[in-house]
This record gives structure tokens, sequence and C-alpha cells, in this order.
């Protein structure tokens, strides 16, 4: 099987989410990268661009810092991902794919991954209370740094006004079969 290494940095953080959508993925190592930040700046699709979704993007400021999972992927699903990522979108606001960045295991390891980053966003809008699950269950899940666990559980997030949406179902499908599932209880939903 050919591969590649993603780094998952937002809601495929979750490995049930990711192996939901590309059944080949395989976490392979935590890992960060330096001179880069996140927040919820990729506006959503939905609502009229109510709901933010976890953006990547480079600030060159060494002391900025993004942790993540490194997943090894079958190149077969590259399509996959890149359609999960929306890089088909006709939109303004959109992922584009970087297909050579370097990151950093705790033990020096580098490794060349994939991932997918936008421009910051000046006012990134919040994220829905399903999708900030995904997000921090992720990061529970695999063990990222507890700084950086208290940053993602600590970041405001709004209600879904929708009760029946499809990612929402399949968030809240996810994170119950994972153990995350009063992270939604916890949300009021």
């Amino acid at each position: 099987m050919s591969s590649f290494y993603y780094f998952a940095y937002g809601s495929n953080l979750l490995n049930a989410r990711l192996q939901n959508r590309c059944a080949s993925a395989k976490p392979v190592a935590i890992a960060s990268v330096s001179g880069h930040a996140i927040n919820y700046g990729m506006v959503a699709d939905d609502d009229h661009g109510a709901s933010g979704k976890m953006a990547m993007f480079r600030t060159e400021n060494g002391n900025d810092q993004v942790h993540g999972v490194v997943y090894e992927m079958a190149i077969s699903e590259a399509p996959v991902l890149d359609k999960f990522e929306g890089l088909d979108w006709d939109r303004p606001m959109k992922y584009t794919r970087e297909p050579n960045l370097l990151v950093e295991t705790p033990t020096g390891e580098k490794l060349q991954t994939v991932t997918y980053m936008v421009e910051p966003h000046p006012n990134p809008p919040h994220p829905y209370h399903w999708y900030w699950a995904l997000c921090l269950s992720g990061a529970i899940e695999n063990g990222l740094p507890l700084h950086h666990q208290e940053m993602l559980a600590q970041h405001p997030y709004m209600p879904d006004p929708h009760e029946v949406r499809e990612g929402k179902l399949e968030a809240e499908m996810l994170l119950n079969k994972s153990g995350f599932g009063h992270l939604i209880e916890k949300t009021g939903a």
C-alpha cells in the first residue's frame, strides 16, 4: 500500500471521525509545528457562515505552535480527504492543501505531512457545540499536551439551531461511540 502522512489538528483528531471518512487512517504519532496557529476561522458554509471550523494558518512567529496527530493513510484515499476538506468548494474562503508541512514529534523525529490551511480570519465565529466537542475529544483521546486540551476546552461555542443536521448527527454518533458523548451532554444539546 502506498501511503502518506496527514497532519490533523481539528475535528479529524478524533480517530473515529477520520476513520469514518478514510478507513485506512491510522494514528502514528502526536506532533507539532512552529510558526503556525489555529482558531475557528474557517467560516462554515452552514447557516450563512454562522459557525467556525478549525483553521490552521502561518504566523511566522516561532513561538506559535500547533499540536496535532500524524496519521498514515492510503494514497488512494487522498481524493476522499480533499473532498471532505472542501477543496472543490466554489467560494472565497476555503482550505488549501499544504503538501509539504514538516512536523516534529515529541522525540524530535521530523515527518513530512499533508494538511489543510486557510488565510487567518480577523474575527472568527464560534463553532457549533458538536464541532467543538469533536476537536476537544480528539485532543484528549490522542493525549495532546494538557495546555492545548485546556485551550480547546475553554473556547466558547454555540448551540446548533438545527436539531437535524447531517454533520451534527454524525458527530453525536461518533462522540458516543468513542466515549465522549458527555461532551455533547455538557453543551445542553
